[in-house]
């Protein structure tokens, strides 16, 4: 999966929290969709990269960008530089304090699959929809998908169908 930020994001290169936490669930997608669709036994291997994307993400979140700090110490702190800890970089980060990273990278990971897990739970019908559709055609083009949506959400989009289910 492709992320192509706005192009406000993209010259800054500042991303929020939230911004981040909703790129993972996504980058989950296809895998989590897998398992709803055919079961935990029949995920292929086709997210890898997305995975390994999701990894990076959420490495960088804790170990970078101090995204963890309530459970790291209090305060916010950079363990690594952007191209990491240790190899040719100097090791900031101890032993104790690298499984500690690890540790809040797999909090910050299931948090994101549970989020893409309910979600696509809520919205089973159009996953089955867009399941069997590419089964049938292999792709989907937007416009197709827009229908697909519209039809799910009542001709609301997504938005606008929270907001009244409230």
């Amino acid at each position: 999966t492709l992320f192509t930020p706005s192009e406000e994001r993209l010259e800054s290169g500042m991303y929020s929290k939230r911004y981040l936490q909703s790129q993972l669930a996504v980058a989950l997608g296809g895998r989590v969709a897998e398992e709803i669709a055919f079961g935990e036994d029949e995920v292929t291997t086709g997210a890898s990269g997305d995975l390994q994307q999701v990894r990076q993400i959420a490495r960088r979140m804790v170990a970078q960008w101090g995204f963890a700090f309530e459970d790291l110490g209090g305060g916010p702190v950079a363990w690594e530089t952007p191209e990491g800890n240790g190899m040719m970089q100097p090791k900031v980060a101890s032993a104790e304090m690298e499984q500690e990273i690890d540790e809040q990278v797999k909090k910050i990971v299931e948090a994101a699959f549970e989020k893409c897990m309910a979600t696509l739970t809520e919205n089973k019908s159009l996953l089955d929809a867009i399941t069997a559709r590419l089964i049938e055609k292999e792709t989907i083009d937007y416009d197709e998908l827009l229908t697909m949506r519209d039809a799910h959400f009542g001709g609301k989009s997504p938005a606008e169908y929270s907001t009244s289910a409230m």
